[in-house]
């Protein structure tokens, strides 16, 4: 390969306005899972393979971050060249009915994320709350042709911490996402959460118990039509509240001495 990837940061104060404006280059080079020559049979109608012929996917980020206090605005395009994508065609043309789904590099992908986070500390009581969208230009392989996945996404978050006396503390978190696009799958129904819990340390910290209850509502799950070329799935993610009891010990662990990084990690985590 004998691509260049530029990085370009510029940051400056206005006022006490913290600004950052960046720009980085990167690839992403499929995994050799993804590249692998084998067919699998799945079942008498789907076969899975890999595709030796993929190419890696340039990535372009644009992003800027805009910091006051305790508010924080971030920004970010990303435009990806040769997208990687998996799809569903037939495994023949003398047998349609049977699917052969494989990786294949299809189009440009570009997405736009924005966030805005505010963070205040009032007393006891540390809240944080994110609203965040995705917007996508993005085109997918359907059954009727080639079809534009732009609608919007919206998700937000709201989380409250509170430091209550005796080192014990509450944690009360709610988040919502809304229906949209998000690659080849369209989420056709929003999906909310509710989760709380509670924290209480011992010993100057070495040991501490935590009770969380995740989901109160049984309300996360979210409705999915996902296209993959020949086929559409409609998917419904299982959800159930749950209720877990943490217990903690920080021992004095004695420290590594060893302080490089090993060369092929890279090449290691795509195996």
């Amino acid at each position: 390969y004998d691509n260049v990837f530029p990085s370009v940061s510029l940051s400056l104060p206005v006022g006490k306005v913290q600004l950052q404006l960046s720009y980085t280059g990167s690839i992403y080079r499929p995994s050799y899972w993804m590249l692998r020559s084998n067919t699998t049979y799945i079942n008498r109608y789907t076969y899975e393979g890999g595709n030796p012929f993929l190419r890696p996917s340039v990535i372009n980020r644009l992003s800027f971050n805009a910091s006051y206090k305790w508010l924080y605005f971030n920004t970010r395009y990303i435009h990806g060249h040769d997208a990687i994508i998996q799809l569903s065609q037939a495994y023949s043309e003398d047998d349609p009915t049977v699917s052969l789904f494989s990786y294949y590099n299809r189009y440009g992908s570009d997405k736009l994320y924005s966030s805005l986070t505010l963070a205040p500390t009032i007393g006891i009581w540390s809240p944080q709350l994110t609203l965040m969208l995705l917007q996508q230009w993005y085109k997918v392989d359907v059954p009727g042709g080639l079809e534009n996945f732009n609608n919007p996404m919206g998700s937000f978050s709201f989380r409250n911490h509170f430091s209550l006396p005796s080192g014990f503390g509450l944690d009360i978190d709610l988040g919502a996402d809304t229906p949209g696009d998000n690659e080849n799958s369209y989420v056709s129904e929003g999906c909310w959460y509710a989760n709380v819990g509670l924290y209480k340390s011992f010993f100057n910290e070495r040991l501490s118990v935590r009770l969380q209850a995740d989901d109160l509502f049984n309300s996360s799950a979210a409705k999915t039509v996902l296209y993959s070329g020949n086929r559409v799935m409609m998917l419904k993610q299982e959800v159930r509240r749950s209720i877990a009891l943490t217990l903690r010990y920080k021992f004095n662990a004695a420290k590594s001495k060893y302080k490089g990084t090993g060369a092929g990690d890279s090449q290691k985590s795509r195996l």
